[in-house]
């Protein structure tokens, strides 16, 4: 295989990416004072994250240091294993709530043959297309053999994690940094984002492995291995499931491609896009068929996006969902969006610095804190205690935090092989929630699928190697001297 060699894009985009990721993490800092007041610190949280740390840590920097052996990939089976049973053990006797709800439901109808719906209490109307279909039929698929049980679910979202994990390891070795991708996939596996999902009907997951396994073909792509009918097929395919998904990251498919056009060329990008763009419209041609001959109405992804961006935008707008106006209740499914898209344009136009103050908000909050998979939790019925949520907090706000900051500290070692790769590729996911994210429905879940690209990124800089394999005492020096300057600013001194 052809290996990624060591080359600079601009160095304004570094440092563009590093200062994000600082400024990140600063705002993930500052906001630490109000999250403690709600979610609160316990001794036992607080411990209970330096544990989880020392020991992925260490295990990571194990991993790459050599490959591990069949005992220990055992052992770190069983530990996995172990962890995410921990974790299922928090839901047992609760009911979820939201999606993680809602989408057994509608694949138990289509188990019964009833199609794909769902009745939208709060539109009060039988909704058809606002609902993605490919987690549901995915879903439906493992509850025909499985069932739906949450000892089903977790074993469903333990596979689709571990081909997201195999899919990091992948990209690691394709970037000449196969350590770093062992280490990667293994913290990603651990994760607390993925371990607060891991009992849940959630379809975060499937779209990361559908994200993780496109940027392997572009990556591939730009190293001249992946060609022909295979090469469109591998990217086609992908493209049309991430969008029947999760929409709003389709466009990944085409982002990740245009940040490496330097490696690839303007013209094999273009000729390799379209034929991977023909294989995605027959990947997606059903649910259109589908869609037209229920509403007679080209409905090419689904009907949520009106309803989505009046959720982000409008006078009382978080970024999380919220229920829409009674007034609109009782509408057919096109027109309740059509009417919620309108409102929201209306609000945009007549409150401009409104608009632009709650975008930033938004994006901030979504993207430079870790509480979402907690509070998914916490809002189940019945809910955690407050000592359990306390117990919980350090580790779901602390771990995201870490990895926002290794990522800025990472960007300063810049001759780790493939690590501009990855930039490129964290660039391009910056840019998806730029241009198709943070205008609409935006909070933490949907910012997750940065998460195995950060964690990459943090272990090529941490790996300390050349593209020889030999310890690289530049990046090491580099390293040495940013853990010194962060210890300067922490103590004072």
């Amino acid at each position: 295989m052809t290996t990624v060699p060591i080359s600079r894009p601009p160095l304004a985009w570094a440092l563009g990416s590093q200062l994000m990721l600082a400024t990140l993490a600063l705002y993930g800092a500052v906001s630490l004072p109000g999250l403690e007041a709600h979610w609160k610190f316990s001794a036992t949280g607080i411990a209970l994250f330096v544990l989880w740390l020392g020991v992925a840590g260490a295990t990571a920097w194990m991993l790459s240091r050599a490959v591990p052996s069949r005992e220990q990939l055992a052992m770190l089976a069983l530990g996995i294993v172990a962890l995410r049973l921990c974790f299922e053990a928090l839901v047992l006797g609760r009911l979820s709530t939201g999606d993680a709800d809602i989408y057994p439901v509608i694949a138990r109808q289509l188990l019964a043959g009833q199609g794909l719906y769902f009745d939208q209490t709060d539109m009060g109307e039988r909704v058809f297309a606002f609902y993605p279909p490919f987690y549901p039929v995915l879903l439906a698929a493992w509850g025909a053999v499985a069932g739906f049980s949450t000892w089903s679910l977790i074993a469903m979202d333990m596979v689709v994690d571990c081909g997201a994990a195999w899919l990091i390891v992948q990209i690691g070795a394709a970037l000449n940094a196969p350590a770093a991708g062992r280490s990667a996939a293994f913290l990603y596996l651990v994760w607390q984002s993925v371990l607060f999902s891991a009992p849940l009907a959630q379809k975060e997951g499937v779209a990361i492995a559908l994200i993780l396994l496109l940027a392997l073909v572009w990556i591939r792509q730009s190293q001249q291995t992946t060609s022909g009918w295979r090469g469109a097929l591998a990217l086609g395919v992908p493209t049309g499931l991430l969008a029947m998904t999760q929409p709003g990251q389709a466009p990944l498919a085409a982002l990740f491609g245009l940040m490496l056009v330097g490696r690839i060329g303007v013209r094999r990008l273009i000729r390799f896009g379209l034929a991977g763009a023909c294989f995605a419209v027959v990947v997606m041609l059903p649910w259109w068929v589908r869609n037209w001959a229920i509403f007679g109405a080209f409905v090419p992804l689904t009907s949520a996006g009106g309803i989505s961006l009046w959720i982000g935008n409008n006078p009382d707008a978080t970024g999380n969902w919220m229920s829409q106006p009674k007034a609109w209740r009782g509408l057919p499914e096109i027109d309740y969006a059509r009417r919620a898209r309108d409102e929201a344009v209306a609000w945009i136009k007549g409150h401009p610095a409104d608009f632009v103050r709650l975008t930033v908000a938004k994006f901030l909050h979504a993207v430079g804190v870790g509480r979402f998979g907690l509070f998914r939790l916490a809002i189940m019925s019945p809910s955690l205690s407050p000592a359990l949520s306390a117990m919980l907090f350090p580790l779901s706000f602390g771990a995201h935090w870490l990895m926002l900051g290794a990522g800025a500290v990472s960007l300063r070692l810049r001759q780790v092989p493939g690590i501009w790769v990855m930039t490129l590729l964290l660039i391009a996911g910056f840019v998806q929630l730029a241009l198709f994210g943070v205008w609409f429905e935006f909070g933490e879940r949907h910012r997750e699928f940065l998460t195995p690209f950060l964690l990459l990124l943090g272990c090529m800089a941490g790996d300390g190697r050349n593209s020889k394999g030999a310890p690289n005492k530049n990046i090491q020096f580099k390293l040495s001297n940013t853990i010194r300057l962060l210890r300067r600013l922490i103590t004072g001194a």
